[in-house]
């Protein structure tokens, strides 16, 4: 019973570390990272989590007199099972991660209005929604007509921090 208590405590230690100090983060692993990116089987992360499951299972199948053959079994199962459910987790939590920096690309083809005038040789602004956020930028008429406020435009290009922008 004394093996199984003292894998559990470790592996709820390497835990408590890593929660509280951001140590074996998932960019550590003891095999090459998966396609996606997300957390595997290898990870130091989820070997813990087995090792807290393989310790606790194990040890409370000892205290019930279960073989130590026995137990261990029950605890590989119970410590792949949580692990498996660890790694299921964290991938589909990393899957739902949503970037809000927004790249040159992004304004390109978006519709927005003219919160400042454009004057024909001069620079203006225009706000639109991209990733579900309002944006600013400096703009400048594709076509070097004045554009007033308030109307609609079409973002053609970027160049550098300035939006080239055409009436709709």
């Amino acid at each position: 019973m004394t093996v199984f208590i003292i894998l559990a405590v470790i592996g709820l230690v390497l835990l408590l570390i890593s929660a509280f100090f951001g140590v074996f983060g998932d960019d550590i692993e003891a095999a090459p990272e998966v396609e996606g990116g997300g957390p595997h089987f290898l990870s130091l992360r989820s070997i813990a989590v087995f090792l807290t499951a393989f310790g606790t299972v194990g040890a409370i199948a000892r205290y019930y007199n279960l073989s130590a053959m026995l137990s261990s079994v029950w605890g590989v199962l119970a410590g792949a099972a949580m692990s498996g459910i660890y790694v299921l987790a964290m991938n589909l939590v990393r899957s739902q991660e949503a970037s809000s920096l927004i790249e040159s690309t992004d304004l390109i083809g978006l519709t927005g209005r003219v919160t400042v005038a454009i004057p024909s040789d001069g620079l203006g602004e225009v706000s639109c929604t991209v990733k579900a956020q309002l944006t600013r930028r400096l703009a400048r008429s594709k076509t070097r007509q004045a554009i007033p406020e308030g109307a609609i435009v079409r973002i053609t290009e970027v160049q550098g921090d300035v939006v080239i922008v055409e009436m709709i």
